[in-house]
């Protein structure tokens, strides 16, 4: 194609016969970059996949959706690695018809209930009806209406073999979150043009699902920032920076919360203490029981203020807690198909003694506790615990104490020479523990557990590191036990710091093998730390990692301010993805700030005491803010009465 004037005949021949006729081509006036990035050079469709210049395309259609909706359930979907785009389609359907198909549906689905016989159909028969029944009581109480809805995924990579791995996954996912899929194989084409954003779908026919706005609209990312679970034993965890709505959990609702176990991780001076005392102050107020192990005495005042017990624990406390009594006939491991007798009761708290030893001695040799085993053994033969049935027969003065153990190991000198030189190095160190300077741990227990807030004061061993170890071990396996004895009651149980518990392989297999046992008893424990990196070198007696499992093991994750090094540990340790928005919160560590992660939800919180929790708190900042002294209690009634024309409208109120 030419641009110019067009010349007559007579013109052409009168021009002279070497004059070049000047011609300009189209080619030269266009983008020929820009238009084969718009078109590109090659495509090749194939039954499952589409091949497109350097691009391998595969659409995957939405064929049926899980029965029930709950916020953000497709977050995990959104959040996955890769090119991929979710496309949607909503078309709105005739409410008369719907209901008079739900309606026919209905009933005769219960007709053909009453002729079958066969477990199976049964069972699907159920659940249609409930399926029909559930969409009649959306629309009849005016919470949604209904439509036609259909969904697409579209997956790009840059080879098939990336292609097929991010199908694998995407599939996965799918299936997880009970979404029927499938590849239109054939038909790739028309689910091409589908998925593009140009409002065309070319496979409605077959990919069509009768649904109603509510579930549909739990399939739109606007709330993937909101984590608000309301009910009245709900927590309230802070206030959601994105939205400045409440960030709300219900940590009993066992269909949402996995577990009601939370790790709490912030550097010093970000609000991690003030958060978790803000949850015991709710949890107080809620009649909820509180056990709490303090190795820096920053509960003690609060403890005390609320009427709880403080227990304060020094190297010669009078107060003891017996490494060796048995509190409760649960045993470490998972026990239900076991039969549960004073042997194995004995067995098991045997293992758990050897652990605090290897506490006391961190360097203890397999040799020095395999003799314990059998030192340990006879002192329970000794004290005639194996005579009872039952632990509920023994008196906690029957129980062995440390004492025994060092007279059965002093036995060994003169029946047994070789078995003592084994144990020569432990028996001196045990000997500091029963005559010694530190006799914490030396007699029979004596604590009352039946407060219902109840905080161990450690900081009295900050400077003595192994006593300070050992007895947080034993404070939370005495705390541990406690709580087994209860499978109705819901207890919480915050163990600050609990680095000090992953020091030891043996210490971090007891904390993790009770931590993923607290669901079973209807308990939570709050688990905060300030020291990630000794979190995260920290192994079991078994190797594996104990700060990936105990982390990984709560379902709820909270993260204040951490410096840059924390962040790569989380990352490249624990393999935890962080957007670079979340990397910036977590670096610039600003007190009261955190994200939040509930499941595969998280969002950014800011945690505000309330009026009368920072009057308990932190009296100083009371006076200063609001100007009135923390002595006083406020008369928050009277805040809240109303005004007499509110006081009118309300008894002209009428109720449905």
């Amino acid at each position: 194609m030419y641009f110019g004037k067009k010349r007559t005949k007579e013109e052409r021949d009168q021009s002279p016969v070497n004059k070049v006729e000047t011609e300009i081509s189209l080619d030269s006036f266009l983008d020929k970059s820009s238009l084969d990035v718009v078109y590109p050079f090659s495509w090749e469709e194939f039954p499952d996949y589409i091949e497109s210049g350097d691009n391998f395309i595969r659409v995957i259609a939405i064929v049926d959706y899980p029965k029930v909706q709950y916020g953000n359930w497709l977050s995990e979907l959104k959040r996955k690695k890769g090119n991929i785009t979710i496309s949607q389609f909503l078309q709105s359907s005739s409410s008369t018809k719907m209901i008079h198909h739900y309606n026919e549906t209905i009933k005769n689905k219960e007709a053909e209930l009453l002729k079958i016989y066969d477990p199976l159909k049964r069972k699907r028969l159920e659940q249609q009806i409930e399926t029909a029944n559930r969409q009649l009581d959306k629309y009849l109480q005016s919470n949604s209406s209904f439509i036609y809805q259909y969904a697409y995924i579209y997956l790009n990579a840059s080879t098939l073999e990336a292609l097929n791995d991010l199908t694998e996954n995407i599939t996965k996912t799918l299936i997880k979150l009970q979404m029927k899929s499938m590849i239109p194989v054939k038909g790739m084409y028309q689910a091409f043009w589908s998925a593009l954003p140009i409002g065309e779908n070319l496979l409605g026919d077959y990919t069509y699902k009768e649904s109603n706005t509510e579930v549909a609209s739990s399939m739109f990312p606007f709330d993937d920032a909101e984590i608000l679970h309301l009910s009245p034993r709900s927590d309230v965890e802070g206030i959601n920076k994105d939205t400045n709505s409440l960030i709300a959990i219900d940590y009993l609702d066992r269909k949402n919360t996995l577990n009601q176990n939370m790790v709490v991780i912030g550097t010093s001076g970000v609000g991690k203490t003030t958060y978790m005392i803000q949850k015991i102050l709710r949890y107080v107020a809620r009649d909820i029981k509180v056990f709490i192990i303090d190795p820096e005495n920053e509960y003690s005042q609060i403890v005390e203020h609320l009427g709880g017990t403080v227990v304060h624990l020094s190297s010669n406390a009078q107060t003891k807690i017996n490494p060796l009594e048995i509190f409760s006939e649960e045993i470490s491991e998972n026990s239900e198909t076991l039969t549960i007798d004073l042997e194995l009761l004995v067995k098991d708290k045997i293992q758990r003694v050897k652990g605090f030893f290897q506490v006391l001695k961190p360097d203890i040799t397999q040799v020095e506790q395999a003799v314990l085993d059998s030192v340990l053994r006879n002192t329970y033969l000794n004290a005639g615990i194996f005579k009872y049935s039952s632990i509920s027969e023994i008196k906690s003065e029957q129980y062995p104490t440390l004492e025994n153990v060092f007279n059965e190991i002093e036995k060994l000198k003169q029946k047994d020479t070789d078995r003592f030189k084994v144990l020569k190095d432990f028996y001196y160190i045990l000997e500091s523990y029963v005559h010694g300077s530190t006799t914490l741990f030396n007699g029979h227990t004596n604590i009352n557990i039946n407060a219902n807030l109840l905080s161990f004061d450690l900081k009295a061993l900050q400077n003595e590191a192994d006593v300070q170890a050992a007895a947080y071990l034993n404070t939370f396996s005495f705390l541990w036990d406690e709580i087994t004895k209860n499978k109705t009651e819901n207890i919480k149980l915050v163990v600050d710091e609990f680095h000090f518990l992953t020091q030891n392989p043996e210490a971090a297999q007891f904390f993790y093998q009770a931590y993923k046992r607290f669901r079973k008893y209807n308990a939570g424990a709050i688990a905060g730390t300030q020291q990630i990196q000794d979190v995260l070198e920290g192994t079991m007696s078994d190797s594996k990692n104990v700060g990936e499992a105990i982390i990984g093991n709560s379902y709820t994750k909270v993260f204040f301010g951490l410096d840059d090094k924390g962040v790569e540990d989380l990352t490249d340790k624990l393999h935890m993805n962080f957007s670079e928005k979340e990397k910036k919160l977590l670096s610039r560590r600003k007190q009261g700030e955190a994200l939040i992660i509930h499941g595969s939800q998280r969002a950014f919180m800011k945690v505000e005491l309330t009026e009368e929790e920072l009057r308990l708190k932190d009296p100083e900042r009371y006076e200063e803010l609001y100007g009135e002294s923390a002595m006083e209690v406020p008369n928050y009634e009277e805040r809240i009465q109303m005004t007499p024309s509110e006081l009118v409208e309300a008894k002209n109120f009428l109720y449905d």
